[in-house]
């Protein structure tokens, strides 16, 4: 898929897709229809190639930094991205009420547990049932896989290369 997506300094991954967003990216089994929050979505990469791949379904892009929302509404003018939205969001605070089908994410590792457990406490009530959070991480991260264990009772390795391993957890 080719994709025109502006960049610029202040946003994880400026010069390139980094190769942890591709990986997710390969690891993706789409619906044709449903709604797939991509949170943290940085300049709109993971939420922009879904929604060109599944013009059935609806993207909802959330991110705190605002040159980042701006890319985000750039990129999807510029690839007539029309299926999808972007929301400045502090995690899950501008989604109050909102349920999704799937949550994604390359989680913001540098920002720390601090950011990222809420980040997976949040997508249980923001996840219809039958639901999934799928996330990329880098590996010999531990801990987030097992934080997602506990507050969703399962997760599961969905696949693993290029130095990042796939998990996904299931709202039952």
């Amino acid at each position: 898929m080719d994709l025109e997506l502006a960049s610029c300094s202040g946003v994880f991954s400026k010069d390139r897709v980094d190769l942890g967003t591709l990986v997710l990216l390969e690891s993706l089994s789409l619906p044709e229809k449903g709604d797939l929050l991509d949170i943290g979505c940085g300049y709109g990469v993971i939420g922009i190639v879904v929604a060109k791949a599944r013009p059935g379904m609806r993207v909802t892009m959330a991110e705190v930094n605002p040159v980042a929302v701006r890319l985000v509404e750039e990129n999807l003018e510029r690839n007539c991205v029309t299926n999808a939205e972007v929301v400045r969001s502090d995690l899950y605070e501008g989604l109050t009420g909102r349920k999704f089908d799937m949550i994604v994410t390359n989680p913001p590792l540098a920002a720390g547990y601090k950011v990222v457990f809420p980040l997976i406490g949040g997508a249980r009530e923001h996840l219809r049932e039958g639901g999934y959070l799928q996330m990329v991480l880098r590996k010999g991260v531990n801990a987030i896989p097992r934080k997602m264990g506990e507050v969703f009772g399962n997760v599961e390795l969905v696949s693993k290369g290029s130095g990042y391993k796939v998990f996904r957890s299931v709202r039952r």
